[in-house]
């Protein structure tokens, strides 16, 4: 909280240090902090910029600025007589944002914003622009008056019917082109992103589907999920939401992760989410948690909230690597801390990242535009404004939301160094089912246009859901940052009963993600670590894995020169264009799949496991898009051409 300068700030700053040095007792250094806070807040109420002093909890600034001299000289104030606690409470307490521009959005906000005046219309929008249908607003005038500043959008050149792509323009060979069939990055194109896949790149699934397996009756027994290389927490989210209301069994969701960042990411959403909710909100802590988890900037006021359950979690770690946490009533969070999770903790709360710098290297290294643009491609005028607006700000909102106060990095997706984790391709529109997603959307007034504005309001809707039935069921969740082998092995052996899984623990579900890819563990060890964890007391129990890479390693993975030709006329048949995604959409590659899984000893390391292979899918389809009970030839369904343009185009 940066102290507003005035003539005698040193002399009120040395008041406050000699009462300090004076007090003897704890409690009363805490009153004389406050106190203090109180009449500085009290003396300057149209201050707009206070935000919380990272280094007065023994850390740098974090959003690059830097802070004030009486800033820093408080900072040290607070350190020396270990006020940080003390001072996150007041902060907590008397800085929540209050202004309209920072509460969680509950229909789609009308687009007149001047951001350099900090303003923006209070009413919802009603009225959508006629050109980009990106926007909206709530009456003519307010139309107008915003026209100016909107025709810049409007009229980008991104939304022109005759837009192309830079190489056509330019008259070169793409980027991406290489003549080896070998995976490698082209050496026209910068590397400066570490790869890690934080948001999913396949839309979340109920993990149990509980009408198609066990029963969807609340008087169902307690249910064990294993997610041994979960990534973020979507499948959780998905799974928890789809359990029936009268749910009266206890469900243990173990969350393990090799990679520490992920697993920090997931602990601070459930905190959040589980902790919060008492003294913010529902709706608040699932907007924190939203742009935690889905934006490159966040608010500066986020940062208090994340501080909290820093703070929450750094006290429960202390001189320990087990540790419980009560989320609500009714749920926990369990597990032991790894020094790698503590050591991301602790280098996440120390780097400093210029705003300016972030935004350049995620969106404009100019070497990779022709990768995003490849994908514009195949996009409607408005979806590659709203694709490139998100490129360019990182910002999961309504198109036209005031979003002036997202100007701070989100620090849990870079590294300590600066460098973006995942590849700039990433965007967590993928993580859901984009039909969903629009409807949504569409129902708190975003028109289809809106990518990003339909995902806030499906998102914040899945989280705020998510958020009540932590509270309302009986879940514990086991937080681990193992590799998945090890983590099989011991809860097998036993190793991890202090933290409530014992040696006899089995589990109804096991997903497994794309470890079963080669890279990785593979179909073989996968089934020898994991299948003797199922619950053979279910017949429903299943392991959940899918192939990411599998296509590259198959030879006839994808059509073959005639088959082209025939899948070419029945695009034409279709009214689409030729193009190889779309050739992928209609092509039955399920023999090809079938001989790629003989090749890895499926069946042999299935029969010694003791499981099978399923002929029927009952949580997930063979192939995303394709009915969950249908045959393994079974294509994607597009029912209309909306369908087909969502599933097919709009997936980067």
């Amino acid at each position: 909280m940066p102290i507003p300068p005035s003539a005698d700030i040193s002399v009120k700053l040395q008041s406050l240090s000699d009462q300090l040095d004076q007090s003897e007792h704890a409690r009363d250094k805490e009153i004389a902090l406050v106190k203090y806070l109180q009449a500085h807040l009290e003396a300057d109420k149209d201050h707009t910029t206070l935000k919380l002093l990272p280094s007065a909890l023994g850390t740098p600034d974090g959003d690059g600025r830097g802070e004030t001299r009486e800033s820093t000289i408080l900072s040290d104030i607070i350190r020396k007589h270990n006020l940080g606690q003390a001072y996150l409470d007041w902060v907590f307490t008397y800085l929540q944002p209050t202004a309209a521009d920072n509460k969680p959005l509950e229909r789609l906000p009308c687009a007149n914003v001047k951001a350099e005046e900090n303003w923006g219309c209070r009413n919802d929008g009603k009225l959508t622009c006629g050109e980009c249908h990106l926007v909206s607003y709530c009456s003519k005038e307010c139309q107008r008056t915003h026209w100016r500043v909107h025709k810049r959008d409007c009229k980008d050149p991104i939304r022109s019917p005759t837009w192309q792509p830079a190489w056509i323009r330019e008259m070169r060979d793409p980027t991406y082109v290489t003549s080896s069939t070998e995976w490698k990055i082209p050496q026209k194109e910068a590397q400066f992103a570490l790869g890690l896949h934080i948001w999913g790149n396949i839309p979340a699934f109920d993990t149990l589907n509980l009408p198609k397996n066990e029963g969807a009756s609340g008087n169902l027994p307690n249910l064990s999920l294993a997610y041994v290389a979960s990534g973020d927490l979507r499948n959780v989210v998905r799974t928890v939401n789809e359990l029936p209301d009268d749910y009266s069994g206890e469900l243990t969701i173990v969350l393990n992760d090799r990679e520490p960042m992920i697993v920090l990411r997931n602990m601070l959403l459930l905190m959040i989410l589980g902790t919060m909710t008492d003294e913010i909100g529902i709706a608040q802590a699932a907007d924190v948690a939203l742009h935690l988890w889905g934006s490159t900037f966040i608010r500066g006021e986020d940062q208090i909230v994340h501080a909290k359950a820093i703070m929450q979690l750094t006290g429960l770690i202390r001189g320990q690597d087990l540790f419980s946490l009560r989320l609500g009533e009714n749920s926990i969070m369990a597990g032991k801390m790894t020094a790698q999770v503590v050591g991301v903790l602790a280098q996440a709360m120390k780097f400093d990242l210029d705003v300016n710098d972030a935004n350049a290297e995620i969106r404009f290294e100019p070497t990779r535009e022709d990768r995003h643009h490849r994908g514009y491609c195949r996009l409607k005028p408005s979806h590659r404004l709203a694709s490139l607006e998100f490129r360019r700000f990182g910002i999961v909102l309504p198109f036209g939301a005031a979003n002036n106060h997202f100007n701070t990095p989100n620090k849990y997706l870079f590294s300590s160094s600066g460098r973006w984790l995942q590849d700039d391709l990433a965007t967590p529109l993928e993580s859901w089912n984009i039909e969903d997603v629009i409807a949504a959307g569409k129902a708190h007034g975003a028109q289809s246009s809106d990518l990003y504005g339909c995902l806030y309001f499906y998102f914040s809707g899945q989280l705020r859901s998510f958020a009540e039935r932590i509270r309302k069921f009986k879940i514990s969740f086991r937080m681990f940052n193992q590799d998945a082998r090890e983590l099989a092995k011991n809860i097998q052996s036993g190793t991890y009963t202090s933290q409530g899984l014992p040696k006899n623990t089995t589990f109804d579900r096991i997903d497994v993600s794309n470890i079963i890819d080669a890279e990785y563990l593979g179909i073989s060890n996968v089934l020898a670590e994991f299948s003797p964890l199922l619950n053979k007391a279910n017949q429903c129990a299943t392991i959940i894995g899918y192939s990411m890479n599998w296509v590259p390693k198959q030879h006839n993975s994808g059509p073959g020169p005639a088959e082209v030709g025939k899948l070419m006329r029945q695009l034409i048949q279709m009214g689409k264009g030729i193009i190889f995604k779309y050739l992928e959409a209609i092509h039955d590659n399920s023999t090809a799949f079938h001989q790629y899984l003989a090749k890895q000893g499926t069946e042999e390391a299935a029969r010694k496991a003791g499981v099978k292979l399923k002929s029927k899918h009952s949580i997930v389809p063979h192939r995303i898009g394709a009915p969950i009970d249908g045959p393994p030839n079974g294509l994607p369904e597009f029912k209309t051409d909306d369908s087909w343009y969502w599933n097919v185009s709009c997936r980067m």
